[in-house]
This record gives C-alpha cells, sequence and structure tokens, in this order.
C-alpha cells in the first residue's frame, strides 16, 4: 500500500451531516443495500453496521447474503457505516451515508485489494517532488492505529503532529479532516479537505467531502459549487449526488 495513502479507503467518503440537518429527518425505516464488487464476492462472511458518528453507538446491524442485505431500523440523518467481517473487527469500507426518507438503495463497494494485491493508483507529481519525512509516515500510521481501536482523540493528535511536521502531506490533511468530521468540527473538517485541495490534485471525493462539510456548515451555495465540481469529475459520485438530492427536497 502506498505510504500517502493508507487511509484512501475512508478518506473518499468521509464527511458528516450537523445534528441540526439530523434532527429534520426525524422518522425511522427499511433500508435494502448490496454489496458490489468488481471481482468475485468470494464466501467471506460481512455484515454491515451503522453507527451515531458522535456517539460512536450501534444503531443497526446486518449480515450480507449473496451481495444483499437490509437494515430494518435506520434513522433519518448522516450515520457512519462500516462493512467488516465480523462485529468488532476493522472496517473494510467506512464511510458516511447521508439516509433520506425512505426507498432508496445502500450500496457499499468493496475494495479492490487483498493481502497478494497492494491497492493500486497514480502518484502526483506533488509526490514525486515532496516526498513525506518518514517521521510524518510514522505519526500518520500510529494515528490509524488509534482510529482502528477508536481511540479518535489520540487519532487526531497523531495527525495533527504528521501534519506539523510536513504541513503539505496531503493525505494526512485528507485524514485528518475525517477525524475532525466524526467529532463534529465540520469547520475545521472543511478547511482540511480545503488545504488538501490546494496542495493538488484536484479528485472528486475530496470535493465531495467538502461539499458535505459546507452542507453541515449550513452554506447551501458552496455545498452545491462543490457537489457539481465532484460530479464533473466522477458522474457517480454517490456523496456529491446525495447533497444535491438533499438541497433541492429541502
Amino acid at each position: 500500500m502506498s505510504t500517502t495513502r493508507f487511509l484512501a479507503m475512508i478518506c473518499f467518503s468521509a464527511s458528516l451531516l450537523s445534528t441540526t440537518l439530523q434532527a429534520q429527518l426525524s422518522s425511522t425505516y427499511s433500508v435494502a443495500g448490496e454489496l458490489r464488487s468488481r471481482g468475485p464476492i468470494g464466501s467471506s462472511d460481512f455484515v454491515v453496521e451503522v453507527y451515531d458518528e458522535r456517539t460512536n453507538a450501534l444503531i443497526d446491524r446486518a449480515a450480507v447474503d449473496r451481495g444483499q442485505f437490509r437494515l430494518d431500523r435506520v434513522p433519518a440523518g448522516s450515520f457512519l457505516v462500516r462493512l467488516v467481517t465480523a462485529p468488532g473487527e476493522a472496517p473494510l469500507v467506512e464511510q458516511f451515508h447521508v439516509f433520506g426518507s425512505g426507498g432508496e438503495e445502500l450500496v457499499l463497494d468493496l475494495p479492490e485489494r487483498s493481502v497478494n494485491k497492494p491497492i493500486s493508483g497514480f502518484v502526483s507529481l506533488h509526490d514525486l517532488e515532496h516526498p513525506v519525512p518518514k517521521k510524518a509516515i510514522r505519526e500518520a500510521y500510529q494515528a490509524q492505529e488509534a482510529a482502528t481501536a477508536k481511540d479518535y482523540p489520540k487519532a487526531i493528535e497523531k495527525l495533527e503532529k504528521a501534519i506539523r511536521i510536513d504541513p503539505s502531506y496531503r493525505d494526512a490533511h485528507l485524514n485528518l479532516g475525517v477525524q475532525y468530521a466524526r467529532a463534529g468540527r465540520s469547520a475545521d473538517a472543511r478547511a482540511q479537505f480545503q488545504k488538501a485541495l490546494e496542495i493538488g490534485p484536484p479528485q472528486a471525493p475530496i470535493y465531495a467531502d467538502l461539499a458535505l462539510t459546507s452542507l453541515a456548515l449550513h452554506q447551501r451555495d458552496e455545498a452545491e459549487a462543490f457537489a457539481h465540481k465532484a460530479l464533473e469529475m466522477d458522474p457517480e459520485n454517490s456523496a456529491a449526488q446525495r447533497v444535491l438530492q438533499f438541497t433541492a427536497s429541502h
């Protein structure tokens, strides 16, 4: 795995809406879902879990059966969705999802990697010209370990230290934004996503993160503008689509 992309699985979808927005959507309902993969899913057991991002309390849990699952008691609003192989295990997928008024399907994309196949991707010119210091990488990996252990304050502390060591460490900014969003610090999260965008290269997931955090801050115009930019780069970006669906209906 690339040392500058150790949390790429969660940075493309990590954002949350404010408590005020959640209060606007108070119903509870069932949600059908699908696990999607570019290759065979295999025989592994998977469990989908929904958590309150502020308290980390479990909201609902469902087993995946032949790629399908159903959540029976999901309140409307923004919640953390995790795909795991068993309760308590480290998530294979972790993303924030905005549940609306019912009827939509929740689709989770299984990462394209295994223990024998590292994550593929591109290396930006910035990464080539500005290699990340080993000390910063070490702090970032310790942040990852802390986040896996649900010690989110320590994860924030370690990522902040990584950025002090290397202010241009883009992925540390992205993942610090994730942790700030989880802690309800939407303004700080948006600032980190904005910094990552300035460092470059621009990517649809970053614009989507900016859209969601702007929406959490009640900055509707900015949220829509960022969502449109995300969709220009990736027309299938689900987070950006949901931002525009939300703003269109409220």
